[in-house]
């Protein structure tokens, strides 16, 4: 096998290992998203910065990777950007980072899209 099929190889399984993360995070997602409607039925007062929150995590994230199936590195950057926006908000609400390791493990697919779409258009150009 020469050293070009093997680079398709690999860049191919980057982009099935994406969509196979991105199908579980999504999953999560949507028990997640689920379980924060029904736990705030009839208690539903919300801050600005609450629902900004909310628009980072799960919904930005939740776009991101559902748009990265068609679209690699347009769905990998808007939920890398998401999960960033997320953090960046934290950090002025509380004045500290709050890095928590499921979010970040929810985001990888998005990280693995954008390096298989950079992968894939350098295999085009040369």
């Amino acid at each position: 096998m020469n050293e070009s099929k093997k680079q398709i190889q690999y860049v191919t399984i980057i982009r099935w290992i994406a969509r196979i993360w991105s199908i579980l995070s999504l999953a999560f997602l949507l028990l997640f998203f689920g379980a924060s409607i029904i736990s705030s039925i009839g208690t539903a007062t919300f801050a600005f910065k609450d629902v900004l929150q909310f628009v980072f995590f799960p919904i930005g994230l939740t776009i991101g990777l559902i748009l990265a199936w068609k679209w690699e590195g347009l769905g990998g950057i808007i939920a890398i950007g998401s999960i960033i926006g997320f953090h960046l908000q934290m950090l002025i609400k509380h004045g500290k980072p709050d890095f928590v390791l499921f979010i970040e493990l929810l985001t990888a697919p998005g990280i693995l899209f954008v390096l298989y779409w950079i992968l894939s258009q350098k295999r085009v150009v040369e």
